[in-house]
C-alpha cells in the first residue's frame, strides 16, 4: 500500500507545514545518495543557491544585482539534478551569448514588475535558446518566490493531476493551470509559491519511495515465506550474477550487434531468445540501438564476420591511397568545422521562390546548395495559403473517426507518435497534404531544385527526368511547445550497412571514388549512379521505396532555432566520405575522452592522451592492421545510419550540427538524402511547429512502380505503401486490388465512379486507414489544386510524351506510362523505344 497523497484543496495547514519541514532532510538524503562528480556542485549546494542565495540576490523589484548567464546555468543545473535530467538542455542554454541573456531577463523583469503579467514575462524569457516555459518559470520564481511557482513535474502532478503521474507538454496552457492551482493553495494557507513546490516535491518523491519500499518488502516476504501450496523453487545456478536493468539493456544491445547474421531483420526478430524479452519488435530493436547511441561513450557494435571480410575486400591493394586520403579528409574537416561554428545558420543558402528564374541568383544558390547539401526556398507558397492548409489539416484530424478525448480534455487521434499525445500523425491524405503535393508552385520548386543540383555524370542515357516530379506521400508533424518526444539524434536516412555492401549502393558504384582513395572527386549529385543502387537490403523500418533527390519539409507555421527545428551538418561531401572511411581506421592511442575503443594494441593512454586535439590529429589515426574487425560505426542492418560524437569524433557534431534558420509558413527546406541531420531534442517555443514532409522525387522506373502502388492507397484511403505496416488496424479497402478495380481509364486517366470530389466513405475492413475519414480529398480535389501536372504527379494522368525535352526523357515517360496505364501504353512501349534508339 502506498501512502495517501492529500488533496491540495483539503490539506491542512498543520499537515502542509509538517511536510515542508521534511524537505531539507529529503534533499540532504537524495544528495548523499547521488554524490557530485569532481568540480561539480552537489544537489544540496545547488538547492541552497536556488532557494536561498538566488532569492537573496534577485528577489524584489530592485534586486541587489542583475541575473547573469552563469546564474542561469547554475539554476538549470539545479533543475536537471533536482528533477528529470535532460541531456541536451544545458548545452542549449550554454549556447546563448552572455549579453543577450542578461538583457532579455532584465527586460522580462521590467515587464513583470510593471504589469505583474506572468505570461508576458515568460514569453520574453523563452526567446533565449533552450529556455521553455518550465525553465523560464524557474528564472522568474527566484525574482518573486512569493507568487510565482516553478513549473516542476512534482508540482504539476500534485496540483493538476490528483497526485498521479501523467504526460506533461510543458506549455503555457499547462503552466497557467498550475499557477492558478498554486495561487489557490497559497492564499488559503498563507504560504509562498516556493513552499508549495517543496511540499509537492516531498509528497511525490516520498510517495515513490514508499511505493518502492512496500513493493520490496512484499517481495521479500514472498521470497522468505512462500505459501505452503507453492512448490519449492529450484536452487539458483552457481555463479550467475544479478544483472541490473541498465546493464541488461546494454547486454541486449551488444547481443544485437553480435547476432545480426541473417539476411533479413524479420528472421532475426523471430529468433530472439527469451532472455531478451524487452526486444520483441522491430521498433524495440530500433529503440535499443538509439538508446545505445545516446550513452555518453558507447563501444562500437560488432557485426557478423562477413562485414570484416567486406571491409578487407574494399581496401585490398589500395591501403596506402586510402590512408592518405583519410588524413587529407581529417585536415579539411578540422578547417570546415571551425568555419561552420563561426558562421552558424547563415551558412545554409536560401532563395526566394520569385527568384528561381533569375540566372545570377540561381547560379550562386546552386553552387552553395551543391557544397552544403541543404537549402531553403522561401515563400514557395503564400503564407496565407500555408496557414489555410494547416487549418484544413487540423480540422481533418478533429473529424477523424478514431478521435477521442485525452486525459487533459484535449482531442487527440489514436494513430501517431507518441501514442498518448501524438506530435507525428500517421495520416497521408489530409486536404493540406494532398494540396501541397499537387500545387503548381511546389512542383515548379521541385523541378528547379532538382535541376539546380543533380546531373547525370555517369551516363547520358540515365533513365531519370527531373522535369516530371512525382509525389511521395509522407506524414506530417504538429510539434507542441515543451515536446521532447520528437527529438532525434544525428543520422543519415537511406539504409546503413548498404553503403558498404556490393548489393547495396555498390550496385551503382555510388561511393567508388571514396573507396579508391579519392574522396575529392566523389560527386554526391550524380543521379546515374544511384538509379542502380539498393538502399534497403533488410526490409528496414521506415525505408523509402522512392528515389528522393531531396528530402524536405514544408513549413506551415513559424519554426525558429530552439523550437524543435531541423539540425544539419552542412558539409555533404566531407561527412559522407568520413562516415564511409571511419570503419577502416582506429586511434593509435585512445584519450581520456572515454571514446569506447582502445587504441592499437589495446593502448588506452599516452603522454598526451587527455588532449582532445592530439586524439583527433591525423598522426594519432592509422588504418586497421589485419585482420579487420567487423565494426561499422553507427550501422546495424535494417536501420538508418546513426552518428554520435563518440563514434564519429572528427565530425565535431557538437559544433557542426547547425539549426536551420527561422522559416515561415510556405517556406520549403530541402536536403540531400546523404546529409547528416537531426531534430532538436526540445521544442522550447510558445506555439506549435507544424510541417509537412514533402520531398523532391524525379520520374524513374522505380518511382513509377511505387507511384502505381501509392495511387491505389490514395484512392482507397489506405496508408501510403511504405507506411502500411506501421498503422494499426489498416485493412484492405473496398474496390479490389487489381488495376481494373481502380478504374484505369483507356484515356490514360483515373476514372472514379461518381466523378471524384471529397471521398466520404470508402469502406474497408479493419479500420481501412483513412477510408472512413470525413473530408478526405479525391481525384477532383487534386485536379482543382494542381491541374494536369498535379494529377500526373500522383499517377492519375498519363505523362505527355510530346512535351519531353530529349530522347531519354521520352523513354522515361513511355516507361512510366506503361507501368501506370498498361492498358494503353504497354503494347507499344518496346517498339517505341527501339525506334528512338
Amino acid at each position: 500500500m502506498t501512502a495517501r497523497i492529500p488533496s491540495p484543496s483539503n490539506i491542512s495547514a498543520a499537515e502542509f507545514r509538517q511536510l515542508l519541514g521534511t524537505y531539507d532532510s529529503l534533499i540532504e538524503s537524495t544528495s548523499s545518495t547521488k554524490p557530485a562528480k569532481p568540480n561539480q556542485r552537489s544537489l544540496q549546494q545547488l538547492d541552497a543557491f536556488r532557494y536561498e542565495e538566488a532569492v537573496t540576490e534577485f528577489q524584489s523589484e530592485n534586486p541587489r544585482r542583475s541575473m547573469t548567464h552563469d546564474d542561469v546555468k547554475r539554476l538549470v543545473d539545479w533543475k536537471l539534478r533536482h528533477g528529470k535530467f535532460r541531456p541536451t538542455l544545458m548545452k542549449l542554454v550554454s549556447s546563448n551569448d552572455e549579453a543577450p541573456v542578461g538583457n532579455t531577463i532584465q527586460q522580462a523583469m521590467e515587464q513583470y514588475w510593471a504589469e505583474r503579467d506572468v505570461s508576458e514575462a515568460l514569453k520574453t524569457i523563452t526567446k533565449l535558446k533552450g529556455i521553455g516555459p518550465a525553465t523560464a518559470s524557474l528564472l522568474l520564481s527566484v525574482h518573486d518566490p512569493e507568487h510565482v511557482i516553478f513549473f516542476s513535474d512534482e508540482a504539476f502532478y500534485w496540483l493538476c493531476c490528483e497526485g498521479k503521474k501523467a504526460p506533461i507538454k510543458y506549455n503555457m496552457k499547462e503552466y497557467t493551470e498550475l499557477s492558478a492551482a498554486a495561487e489557490s493553495i497559497t492564499k488559503r494557507l498563507q504560504a509562498k509559491a516556493t513552499d508549495v513546490e517543496k511540499v509537492a516535491y516531498v509528497l511525490m518523491r516520498q510517495g515513490a519511495i514508499n511505493a518502492t519500499s512496500t513493493d520490496e518488502k512484499d517481495a521479500s516476504l514472498s521470497e522468505t515465506k512462500p505459501a505452503e501450496s507453492e512448490p519449492s523453487r529450484p536452487p539458483k545456478a552457481p555463479g550467475k550474477r544479478k544483472v541490473e536493468p541498465k546493464q541488461l539493456r546494454n547486454d541486449q544491445i551488444v547481443r544485437l550487434g553480435l547476432d545480426l547474421a541473417c539476411a533479413h531483420n524479420a528472421c532475426y526478430m523471430n529468433n530472439i531468445p527469451n532472455e531478451m524479452p524487452g526486444l520483441t519488435s522491430h521498433s524495440d530493436v530500433a529503440d535499443a540501438f538509439t538508446d545505445f547511441l545516446s550513452l555518453p561513450y558507447p563501444d562500437p557494435l560488432p557485426l557478423p564476420e562477413r562485414f570484416a571480410r567486406l571491409k578487407r575486400k574494399l581496401v585490398a591493394g589500395n591501403e596506402a591511397a586510402i590512408a592518405e586520403s583519410f588524413y587529407r579528409l581529417l585536415r579539411r574537416l578540422r578547417e570546415e568545422a571551425d568555419h561552420i561554428a563561426a558562421v552558424g545558420s547563415e551558412i545554409i543558402p536560401s532563395i526566394d521562390y520569385l527568384d528561381i528564374h533569375d540566372p545570377d541568383r540561381t547560379a550562386t544558390f546552386s553552387r552553395e546548395l551543391r557544397e552544403r547539401g541543404v537549402a531553403i526556398i522561401r515563400r514557395v507558397v503564400p503564407a496565407n495559403v500555408a496557414a489555410a492548409w494547416k487549418e484544413e489539416t487540423v480540422e481533418y484530424i478533429n473529424q477523424s473517426p478514431h478521435h477521442h478525448l485525452h486525459h487533459n480534455h484535449n482531442h487527440i487521434a489514436t494513430r501517431g507518435y507518441p501514442a498518448d499525445d501524438p506530435q507525428m500523425f500517421d495520416l497521408y491524405w489530409s486536404p493540406g497534404q494532398v494540396r501541397a503535393r499537387a500545387d503548381s508552385r511546389m512542383l515548379e520548386a521541385q523541378r528547379f531544385v532538382m535541376r539546380a543540383a543533380w546531373h547525370h555524370a555517369g551516363s547520358d542515357d540515365a533513365l531519370v527526368s527531373t522535369d516530371h516530379p512525382v509525389a511521395y506521400a509522407d506524414r506530417f508533424r504538429i510539434r507542441q511547445p515543451g515536446d521532447l518526444s520528437m527529438g532525434k539524434g544525428p543520422h543519415v536516412d537511406g539504409g546503413s550497412v548498404e553503403r558498404w555492401e556490393p548489393d547495396g549502393y555498390g550496385r551503382g558504384g555510388v561511393y567508388d571514388r571514396i573507396f579508391a582513395g579519392s574522396w575529392e572527386s566523389y560527386d554526391p549529385w550524380d543521379s546515374s549512379a544511384r538509379l542502380a543502387a539498393t538502399s534497403d537490403l533488410y526490409n528496414g523500418a521506415g525505408a523509402c521505396s522512392m528515389f528522393r533527390m531531396f528530402q524536405g519539409w514544408l513549413a506551415l507555421s513559424e519554426i525558429a532555432p530552439g523550437e524543435g527545428t531541423l539540425l544539419v551538418c552542412p558539409m555533404l561531401q566531407l561527412t559522407t566520405a568520413y562516415v564511409l572511411l571511419r570503419p577502416f581506421f582506429q586511434p593509435r592511442f585512445a584519450c581520456g575522452l572515454g571514446l569506447g575503443a582502445t587504441g592499437i594494441g589495446g593502448s588506452s593512454s599516452s603522454s598526451d592522451s587527455d588532449d582532445p586535439d592530439y586524439f583527433l590529429h591525423e598522426s594519432n589515426w592509422a588504418l586497421q592492421a589485419r585482420p579487420f574487425d567487423s565494426i561499422v560505426q553507427g550501422a546495424v542492418p535494417g536501420h538508418i545510419q546513426e552518428l554520435s560524437e563518440a563514434l564519429h569524433p572528427h565530425l565535431r557534431l557538437g559544433r557542426t550540427l547547425t539549426p536551420v534558420p527561422r522559416v515561415g509558413p510556405g517556406d520549403w527546406v530541402v536536403w540531400h538524402p546523404d546529409l547528416v541531420h537531426a531534430a532538436e531534442a526540445l521544442h522550447a517555443g510558445l506555439a506549435d511547429s507544424t510541417a509537412l514532409y514533402v520531398p523532391a522525387c524525379p520520374l524513374t522506373q522505380t518511382n513509377a512502380l511505387y507511384l502505381a502502388r501509392q495511387r491505389r492507397s490514395f484512392l482507397l484511403g489506405l496508408p501510403a505503401p511504405d507506411f502500411f505496416g506501421t498503422t494499426t488496424g489498416a485493412g484492405s479497402g473496398g474496390g479490389g486490388g487489381s488495376a481494373g478495380g481502380l478504374g484505369l481509364g483507356l484515356g490514360g486517366a483515373i476514372v472514379v465512379p461518381g466523378g471524384g470530389g471529397s471521398v466520404v466513405g470508402g469502406g474497408g475492413t479493419g479500420g481501412g486507414g483513412e477510408s472512413a475519414h470525413l473530408g478526405r480529398p479525391g481525384v477532383q480535389d487534386i485536379n482543382d489544386a494542381g491541374g494536369e501536372d498535379g494529377l500526373r504527379a500522383m499517377g492519375l494522368l498519363a505523362f505527355d510524351e510530346g512535351k519531353a525535352a530529349s530522347r531519354v526523357e521520352r523513354q522515361v515517360v513511355r516507361l512510366a506510362n506503361g507501368i501506370l496505364f498498361p492498358d494503353r501504353f504497354d503494347l507499344g512501349y518496346k517498339r517505341a523505344v527501339k525506334e528512338d534508339t
